[in-house]
């Protein structure tokens, strides 16, 4: 008996490894984590860290795009929407949810673009897909559906196109000199 087996089919260890390399949910199944909020304008959030949608903002290469605003009007504030102000306010407001405090596990998905519904001046805006079951079984606890109204998944913004950033208007963003033969003044001869 040899202890080196020689055959044509590979081991079963090695096809369920590769099987799972193929799955790309299974490759990008980092759990995260973020506390649930109430924020001021009236939603119930998961806070995501700032620096991630900030260095994926900063790896995108879409022409006119922005960092987009808070749900609050404010200077950034990343986070997954898990209630709508109107949805909070059926279920009794943020002080009836006593869950706020606690963390709820994520894991991203992919980026998409979407057209921006409801969002004044802005024509679309990325998000990154979010999954987690958990956030869906809070939502389900409180009578709502498993997901915010108007969405497919639970996700983060990313960026955002303001309304006519891409189209031609009067701004003209180039600079034209008057003279391109003549010399900057601090490389003529001092007099």
């Amino acid at each position: 008996m040899s202890l080196i087996s020689v055959t044509d089919q590979p081991s079963p260890d090695f096809l369920r490894i590769y099987s799972e390399v193929l799955d790309l949910e299974k490759r990008a199944a980092v759990q995260m984590a973020g506390l649930l909020q109430a924020t001021r304008s009236g939603h119930l959030i998961l806070g995501v860290p700032t620096a991630l949608v900030r260095g994926v903002f900063d790896a995108m290469s879409e022409p006119g795009i922005s960092m987009p605003t808070s749900v609050d009007g404010g200077a950034l504030r990343a986070g997954i929407v898990v209630m709508t102000p109107s949805e909070l306010e059926s279920v009794g407001g943020a002080s009836s949810v006593s869950e706020r405090g606690k963390q709820y596990p994520y894991s991203l998905g992919e980026l998409v673009e979407a057209s921006a519904r409801g969002w004044p001046g802005v024509s679309a805006c990325w998000h990154l897909r979010v999954k987690s079951p958990e956030l869906g079984k809070l939502r389900r606890s409180y009578g709502l559906p498993t997901k915010v109204e108007g969405d497919s998944d639970f996700s983060i913004v990313i960026a955002c196109r303001k309304s006519g950033v891409l189209s031609s208007n009067a701004t003209s963003k180039t600079t034209v000199e008057e003279n391109p033969q003549k010399l900057p003044d601090w490389t003529l001869p001092s007099q």
